[in-house]
């Protein structure tokens, strides 16, 4: 990565955190998420924050990022930003979720997932034995993967985008951010990491056919 780079994410780092200092609860009116699922999900959380970046916010970050992400930040009129970390798996309802996703369903929003990489499956070793052909102890398998699932929602007003929500969340984590204006799916992958954005794995978008 470049020095000029690196120098421009450091400047857009600096300038959330400055926003996040003055505007530690912002909230925006218009954010389409039940408030009773974001208080239940802040129930148990040990890190929960709501922020809310309006649009001369946006503007004036954009000034520190990459000139091809400009254009994309240009088309927002805000993006909310819900976080919530726990401890340890089981301590958030997933009905507040799925009442969410049934929320976004019933209203006509169009659901995605982000496909997500297949990993290689490792080949199972046969039973080991020792010097004299007893049978060792194998040992434990390793502890289940928690992957991050990511779901998309996009709302259409006359065949154009006019909003998005991405959701990004494990048992140990819950991200929520919503995107008022009109962006496309594939200009999400251009804001991972920026603005409380996590860095969700996958670059295609699958129709959720659940």
């Amino acid at each position: 990565m470049s020095s000029r780079r690196v120098a421009l994410l450091a400047s857009v780092a600096v300038f959330c955190a400055v926003i996040l200092t003055v505007l530690p609860n912002a909230s925006a009116e218009n954010i389409p998420v039940p408030p009773q699922e974001l208080a239940a999900l802040g129930m148990n959380a040990t890190f929960h924050t709501d922020m809310t970046f309006d649009e001369s916010m946006l503007r004036a970050a954009s000034q520190a990022m990459p000139d091809e992400d400009r254009p994309i930040i240009a088309k927002l009129r805000s993006i909310s930003v819900h976080t919530f970390r726990y401890s340890s798996p089981g301590l958030y309802d997933p009905a507040a979720l799925a009442a969410i996703r049934a929320q976004f369903d019933a209203d006509g929003w169009n659901h995605m997932v982000v496909k997500q990489p297949h990993p290689q499956v490792a080949a199972i070793p046969g039973p080991a034995t020792d010097p004299d052909g007893a049978p060792t102890i194998a040992p434990p398998p390793p502890a289940p993967r928690d992957p991050m699932r990511t779901e998309v929602w996009v709302k259409m007003k006359h065949s154009n985008v006019d909003g998005i929500v991405l959701m990004v969340a494990n048992e140990r984590n819950v991200n929520l951010i919503v995107f008022d204006g009109t962006i496309s799916p594939i200009d999400l992958l251009h804001l991972r990491g920026h603005f409380g954005i996590p860095r969700f794995h996958g670059d295609e978008f699958d129709q959720d056919n659940r």
